[in-house]
Order: C-alpha cells, then structure tokens, then sequence
C-alpha cells in the first residue's frame, strides 16, 4: 500500500510538472496572454530557456503562442482545417490542386510574417504545400499514401 501512495504522489508531482502551473510563469506573460487570448480553455504552460509557450485551444482551434520574458507575444501556431482557411488561400488551392482534399492546415504567424503548411491528399498521394498569406503556392513534399 505504501508502495502505491509514493508512486501516486510521484506521478502527481510530474503531472503538477508538466501542466507547467501558471504560478511559475512571469506576470507580465500572463497578463499579455490573458488580454490576447480570452477564450483560451485548457491552458497549460511550458518554460524553456529562451520563451515561455502557451499550448491551449480557443474556439475549437489548437493554438501555441510563444512568448518572450517581457511578455511579447514572440509567435503563434495554430492547427485546423479548410473551414478557418484564408479564402485567398483557399482558392489558389482548389485551383492548382484541383480534385484534392484539404486534409490539415498548420499556420505560423510572427511579426514578420503569416504562413501556412497545408497537407492536401488525393487518392494515391499526400502532398505539403506552402503559401503565404496571399495564396502564392509552393509544394515542399508529396509522399505515396501509405494506407492504400
């Protein structure tokens, strides 16, 4: 019994750990994060050397935001599918990629820039595209569908 107790305390310290308890993270991050993000459910937070990184869901839209020790939000990356693409980007898709599914979107967004790595797939292919915020296309891959 004994036994038991230490290993549930032991697991409880490692989850208390890696849900990275808001407590340890800097209040100037905080505040920016809970002005920027207020429909952010699921938080859990994460510190490393550099940044400090939110991994949360807002809106049904898996979202990490990465933020520096001032409390400036550094980058955001997000995950979701056709429904909350850029209809700029959209459309240059079903244009040159005609006949193919949007399967998944990853959209990076910093200062500098917006991009997005779409993953498209037709019956024998998955193909990973590239586009800027414009539509302006760019295939970085295509792999044979392993599942066929």
């Amino acid at each position: 019994m004994k036994k038991i107790i230490v290993a549930a305390m032991l697991f409880a310290g490692l989850f208390a750990r890696a849900t990275g308890a808001p407590s340890a993270i800097n209040e100037k991050v905080l505040k920016a994060f809970k002005e920027t993000f207020t429909a952010a459910q699921d938080v859990s937070w994460h510190e490393y050397d550099d940044y400090v990184q939110a991994n949360f869901r807002q809106n049904e839209i898996q979202i990490r935001a990465v933020y520096n020790d001032e409390g400036e939000l550094v980058r955001t990356t997000r995950y979701y599918g056709e429904a909350n693409l850029l209809p700029t980007v959209t459309a240059s898709l079903k244009k040159k990629y005609n006949g193919k599914e949007i399967f998944g979107v990853t959209e990076v967004s910093s200062s500098q820039e917006v991009t997005f790595v779409i993953n498209l797939k037709d019956e024998n292919n998955w193909y990973v595209v590239k586009s800027d915020v414009y539509g302006n296309l760019t295939q970085t891959d295509k792999f044979k569908r392993a599942d066929k």
